[in-house]
């Protein structure tokens, strides 16, 4: 056959044409929108071009469905005619054998295995092939959009493309592989995973209690109100007139400082006091961010549903919701769960359930109260007194130190020590 050398070369460029539809469809269908626009900001040249692929991303698609679909269907139709002229009715068995091997392996598996891998540079290259092909190609491409329309609305499903979003939980994933890979700090990972859990956070899991507030009555003096401060370390301070439920206003050191320089320390500090903001402890934290970035403020008061004063959040408590535990010269060292020398544990009460299942590798749950105090005293069943003890799981909880109406300190030990 005079003609086996021109057969042959149709062939590998048929097979080159399968190959570049293959690795086209593989780099358009696995890059997303938020990729798309990054490599339009590296290749600003590209820009039009990338943003049309996107756009027409279905009918480029379609058209390199038929185009694939085509070299594949002429490559086995030549390699058949070859096959044929040379063993003659064992042709069409030898011609099948082979394309197969070869359509499978260099049309597609390799193809698209070079696409995951460079797919960024495959799909800029392919890009004006693309455009010439999805012209070529625009009377079948036009066909089969109609006959979809028209199956879609027979069977009542939606074919056309639409834009895939990435979800909270792909980011949270993305976040992790980032940090297994190396590509983030495990420190970045946290601040990005404290972002990502914010809307969920409620201001009332992150406030200061009532218990533990700092509070100042109405009728002390700018001297008293600081020597109080200088002892507590904070830089604003709730003035409360009566009872804590009844908070007047917040005054800052530094006004007090100011008043004391201008010699009236004798002055109630109800004469400095500023505005308070007040939350509902069912806010979520985003919301309060807002609220306080706008109205410039540092601290807010929540309330619960009855009124009542609930606890406080400062802007460094929700700052810390996302790059952790901020430490300045005033805050104390102590730590709410503390490992003792002869293995046991001194935990404040106030410490946080999850701050104690960290400490003791334990598993301790009660959605009706978050504190180690709130969980003991659900599981005494009153008010226990000093020295009582309490043995859940493999530990034994020991009260060491209690106050008139809550449990102060707790010592906690394994069962048996």
């Amino acid at each position: 056959m005079d003609a086996l050398p021109q057969l042959f070369a149709a062939i590998i460029i048929l097979l080159f044409l399968s190959a570049f539809f293959s690795a086209s469809e593989m780099a358009l269908t696995s890059v997303s929108r938020a990729r798309m626009q990054t490599i339009a900001e590296k290749y600003a040249f590209m820009e039009s071009w990338i943003e049309w692929v996107y756009r027409e991303r279905a009918k480029v698609i379609s058209s390199i469905l038929v185009g694939n679909n085509l070299v594949n269907v002429a490559a086995s139709a030549v390699a058949t005619a070859i096959a044929t002229g040379i063993f003659r009715q064992h042709g069409v068995l030898a011609a099948v054998s082979v394309m197969s091997v070869l359509i499978i392996m260099f049309g597609e598996v390799l193809p698209k295995c070079l696409a995951m891998a460079k797919g960024d540079t495959l799909l800029l290259m392919a890009i004006p092939l693309l455009r010439f092909f999805s012209v070529l190609f625009l009377p079948v491409t036009a066909f089969m959009t109609a006959l979809s329309a028209l199956l879609g609305k027979l069977t009542g499903i939606d074919f056309s493309m639409k834009d895939s979003y990435i979800t909270r939980d792909e980011i949270g994933q993305v976040v992790k592989i980032g940090e297994a890979s190396g590509a983030l700090e495990e420190s970045e990972r946290q601040m990005i995973d404290g972002v990502i859990a914010l809307d969920e956070i409620r201001v009332s899991e992150i406030m200061v209690p009532r218990t533990r507030m700092h509070l100042l009555e109405a009728n002390n003096t700018v001297d008293e109100a600081l020597q109080y401060i200088q002892k507590m370390g904070d830089s604003r301070i709730p003035v409360y007139s009566e009872n804590p439920d009844h908070i007047e206003g917040v005054v800052l050191v530094k006004d007090l400082i100011y008043a004391f320089s201008q010699g009236q320390k004798d002055s109630q500090i109800t004469a400095f006091m500023r505005q308070p903001l007040f939350v509902p402890e069912t806010m979520y934290v985003p919301r309060l961010f807002k609220i306080m970035q706008k109205k410039r403020m540092h601290m807010a008061l929540v309330v619960d549903e009855y009124g009542g004063t609930a606890g406080l959040v400062t802007m460094e408590d929700l700052l810390e919701e996302i790059v952790g535990e901020i430490q300045d010269e005033y805050d104390r060292e102590e730590q709410p769960v503390q490992k003792q020398s002869d293995g046991s544990f001194k935990a404040l009460a106030s410490a946080s359930l999850e701050e104690v299942n960290e400490a003791l590798q334990s598993n301790f749950e009660n959605e009706d109260v978050d504190s180690l105090g709130g969980f003991l005293l659900d599981r005494f069943g009153n008010f226990p007194v000093k020295g009582q003890s309490v043995r859940i799981k493999n530990w034994l909880f020991t009260i060491s130190d209690m106050g008139e109406h809550k449990i102060n300190e707790v010592i906690i030990r394994k069962s048996g020590e």
